[in-house]
């Protein structure tokens, strides 16, 4: 196998010919919007590349090849916005480095970083999308592409993830996100193998660990560092408590069966039948959102029976959990009732709402279109 780095060299040599009307390029999703103003395009002496901003005073992660032996020159953003930039960190096995933008001050737009490691929530067959700015478009706009994880080799100790969504020169160094459009990636190149169509590879966001700790010690700006979801707690950015209920209707449910969708854990106590208007939310969030996409999961301080003649005299459609000696909602810490817990596919907690009785419709419905 040969590996291609997707830098451009600005000479001109007609190198993609016949390749505009085979991009599988697609409209941006609502994950890639969030990354969009965050990603960049990297010119550095005969190179071009693009880059993602994870530091607001303008720390640029890239890949070295775009960057390595050559004079940085601008960084370019997606509203027409030009920046000088300097080289600050290195890693030609990682193939991975960290430009200072000069910016007088400015705060950039700054991308978010997920877990990427397959162990840690990632699985083969997750989507995910890959933005940048490949040379052959002509545009000033990055361009996105979608595909699907094939595996996560580790090559020369170096971990990667390999997937079929299609990179082009002037990707390299674009971030990779997955569908909370968390950054989980970095471009590096692909690898041309007849047999295997599945050859573009990014190295993971996890090798960038200690670059970015390096960058912190020196003083740089915060990065919007991936969560550490390693911890189990009631609180977001931990991994949530799993536990085991059955549902009025005889089900066992647990977090960990609820893993691969979205999931809403409500805590309504012992007055679950005095929660009217958050019922109707809940109710319609459920009948809008696919099972695949969303769960909703309600725990009650009650035993199954009189819980079970609720949930058939109101005709709700999501699971109830019977939780009668409170043990989970002590687990959780969920006194205040009614109390929402918003769990990504990967089981971590996101959003926390306690007591939070006049959340409605629209709130809930926009903090599920964040991820």
């Amino acid at each position: 196998m040969h590996r291609d780095p997707l830098i451009f060299f600005l000479i001109p040599v007609l190198l993609l010919t016949g390749l505009g009307n085979s991009c599988a390029i697609v409209q941006y999703s609502d994950n890639a919007r969030k990354v969009l103003p965050a990603t960049v395009r990297i010119i550095a002496g005969d190179n071009l590349g693009s880059g993602v901003v994870v530091g607001k005073a303008g720390l640029v992660l890239t890949s070295n090849h775009v960057v390595a032996g050559s004079k940085m020159e601008e960084v370019f953003f997606i509203d027409g916005t030009r920046y000088p930039g300097r080289l600050l960190l290195n890693d030609a096995d990682k193939d991975l480095a960290l430009i200072q933008l000069e910016g007088g001050g400015v705060q950039f737009p700054c991308a978010s970083l997920g877990n990427s490691v397959e162990s840690d929530g990632l699985q083969t067959g997750d989507n995910l999308e890959i933005i940048g700015y490949p040379a052959f478009t002509g545009s000033d706009a990055p361009a996105v592409t979608a595909g699907l994880i094939s595996g996560f080799p580790r090559i020369e100790s170096v971990q990667f993830i390999q997937t079929c969504a299609l990179v082009y020169p002037g990707n390299s160094g674009g971030p990779v996100i997955n569908r909370f459009g968390e950054v989980i990636g970095i471009v590096n190149g692909k690898y041309t193998n007849a047999s295997d169509r599945c050859a573009t590879f990014a190295t993971a966001i996890s090798e960038a660990d200690s670059m970015i700790a390096e960058a912190d010690g020196r003083g740089q700006d915060p990065i919007n560092k991936p969560v550490i979801t390693q911890s189990i707690c009631p609180n977001v950015g931990c991994r949530a408590p799993d536990f085991a209920l059955s549902s009025t209707g005889g089900k066992e449910y647990s977090v960990q069966a609820l893993k691969g969708k979205n999931s809403i854990l409500v805590f309504a106590g012992e007055n679950y039948s005095s929660m009217s208007r958050s019922l109707e939310c809940l109710t319609r969030l459920y009948g809008l959102w696919p099972r695949g996409q969303l769960e909703i999961v309600m725990v009650v301080s009650q035993d199954n029976g009189d819980a079970g003649d609720w949930v058939k005299a109101n005709g709700i459609k999501f699971p109830v959990l019977a939780d009668a000696d409170g043990g989970v909602a002590g687990l959780y810490g969920a006194k205040d009732v009614p109390a929402f817990y918003f769990l990504n596919a990967y089981g971590d907690i996101k959003i926390k709402r306690v007591a939070a009785a006049d959340l409605g419709y629209e709130e809930i419905d926009a903090l599920l279109r964040l991820y």
